[in-house]
């Protein structure tokens, strides 16, 4: 005989209770993708310079004319709330202080990749596409290419190009600022 074992799904308002409650703390590498509290893999040096370089390239925006965020909570459903590594959001005057963003404010969102290139590439970015977040950057670290996904469906994105070094590519909130493959890739 065999038994189907049903999975217990969180939402994120008992995610957010849990770490309220002490049963996940603000050490915890964790992030809610579907409903299910996934382990974050532990951030190595290559992957924190790539993340330490997109924070410097976008400090160069005006502050009126984005936030940046890096590795903050970015609340998709009732039961997904990813961390990805850098977003660029519409100016706020709260700084988000009420409320995590939601994918109508994600002006561009950036994943950088190393040993999660798989399941960045195959659960966060088509949830990121489900949620109708426009852009997302995905710097996959070990093949040293930006795969930048946009024209987000149910489906998926429509669109995707990749990037190499030697390239440089803009965000399509700001198409003037051009981003060096080089730069960020050290």
């Amino acid at each position: 005989m065999s038994v189907q074992m049903q999975r217990r799904l969180f939402t994120v308002q008992e995610y957010h209770l849990m770490g309220e409650a002490g049963i996940l703390g603000e050490d915890d590498r964790v992030e809610l993708i579907e409903g299910e509290i996934v382990q974050m893999a532990a951030i190595g040096t290559r992957h924190a310079s790539s993340v330490k370089r997109l924070i410097a390239v976008f400090s160069d925006l005006e502050r009126r004319r984005a936030i940046i965020g890096a590795q903050d909570p970015i609340q998709l459903t009732e039961r997904t709330e990813p961390q990805p590594d850098v977003v660029l959001l519409q100016p706020r005057a709260d700084y988000y202080a009420t409320a995590h963003p939601v994918p109508s404010e994600v002006l561009l969102l950036v994943e950088v990749s190393d040993s999660t290139v798989g399941f960045d590439r195959d659960v966060k970015v088509p949830n990121y596409a489900r949620s109708g977040i426009q852009e997302v950057w995905l710097w996959d670290l070990d093949v040293n290419c930006l795969e930048v996904y946009r024209a987000p469906t149910a489906n998926g994105y429509t669109s995707l190009k990749k990037f190499e070094r030697g390239e440089t590519v803009a965000p399509l909130a700001f198409p003037e600022f051009e981003v060096s493959v080089d730069f960020i890739l050290g």
